[in-house]
């Protein structure tokens, strides 16, 4: 097991700044997850936490250790990646063996190690095929079990489910937190997708154009974003953002008013509701007056889509709720579930 302390790490390509003198620290036995869109950096950090690419500042320390030098094959770290990188023409049972050979351990240790580690992952009746046999689930299942068997100090994971459908990410999602909470190792896993992020986390580090934007649990980064990006990044659907000005504790914008929301007067704000905290109203009775714009049964609930000017507001509204498009709708919003931004800089007010 490792804490990990990133102190100003950064990464750079000639004028092109990948990660940005980050600082965090990955405490022993944590779930970290860096989560963000395509190129804001946390492949990058995870890559250098791993020793596959250097720093240009800033130094990584595990478990107290400098390991900026450190051969990425001494740092005793073991990753899992999106294309399992399984050997095609070994079994199962020779692929999860292969580290334990890399690394010297006797070979008397191979077969009981092998099987415990196959076991973790419910693969012991799989052990004498080749991947090619077997399904994506069990091929990623596979590659975990090969990270496993070696006891590394640190899981370093980048977006290991993407090739799989949504029913087996489901599963898989279950499965990795199980292990990890079982064998207590510390675990840094790479993904754009929020709900993978929310469900496995302990905690989230979000990160865009090479900074985390925000550090939290996934209650802090849901329920208190800390700026316009994290807001509606976490949360599906993401969270709304209106676009206006506060007048004496209202917020005006198009088709929309919210009195109590607080805050002195002042203009160019971004009023934030997450769908969940918006209601259907009796007609003109809401805090947004619009016509119906899209409706989207799920089965256990309804998103109701209507326009505010240009911007389009959902909420999740009951099951079965039905209205033809184009007719007036009337949303009604949980004052005291609104959030402000300045429109300038995203931070929140």
């Amino acid at each position: 097991m490792a804490s990990i302390s990133l102190n100003k790490i950064s990464k750079a390509w000639g004028p092109v700044v990948g990660v940005d003198a980050i600082d965090l620290e990955i405490r022993d036995k944590e779930f970290m997850v860096f989560l963000g869109p395509s190129g804001c950096g946390k492949t990058t950090t995870m890559r250098m936490i791993a020793g596959l690419e250097d720093p240009t500042g800033g130094e990584i320390l595990i478990d107290g250790e400098t390991v900026n030098d450190v051969d990425a094959r001494d740092r005793d770290v073991a990753m899992v990646f999106q294309s399992y990188a399984l050997y095609p023409n070994m079994t199962i049972y020779e692929n999860i063996r292969f580290p334990l050979r890399m690394r010297g351990v006797p070979k008397e240790k191979h077969d009981r190690m092998v099987r415990e580690a196959a076991a973790i992952v419910e693969l012991g009746d799989l052990l004498d095929r080749k991947p090619r046999a077997l399904s994506g689930g069990q091929r990623q299942r596979a590659a975990l079990a090969r990270a496993v068997v070696r006891h590394p100090r640190v899981f370093l994971m980048d977006e290991p489910l993407s090739n799989l459908d949504a029913k087996l990410r489901l599963t898989m999602r279950a499965q990795l937190k199980h292990i990890q909470r079982r064998l207590e190792t510390t675990t840094i896993y790479v993904t754009h997708d929020q709900i993978e992020a929310m469900t496995l986390a302990d905690r989230i580090a979000i990160m865009s154009k090479g900074k985390i934007q925000q550090l939290g649990t996934p209650d802090e980064v849901y329920n208190n974003p800390a700026n316009v990006f994290v807001a509606g990044f976490i949360g599906s659907p993401p969270m709304n953002l209106l676009k206006g000005d506060i007048e004496d504790g209202v917020f005006l914008g198009p088709s929309a008013r919210v009195g109590g929301v607080g805050g002195q007067s002042r203009k160019g704000v971004i009023l934030g509701i997450r769908p969940e905290d918006i209601s259907v109203a009796d007609p003109g009775q809401g805090h947004l007056n619009s016509t119906l714009y899209s409706l989207e049964p799920t089965g256990d609930q309804t998103l109701v889509s209507a326009l505010a000017g240009e911007q389009m507001v959902v909420a999740k509204g009951a099951r079965n709720f039905r209205q033809e498009l184009g007719t007036p709708i009337s949303l009604s919003f949980d004052v005291a579930r609104c959030y402000l931004f300045d429109a300038a800089d995203g931070a929140r007010i």
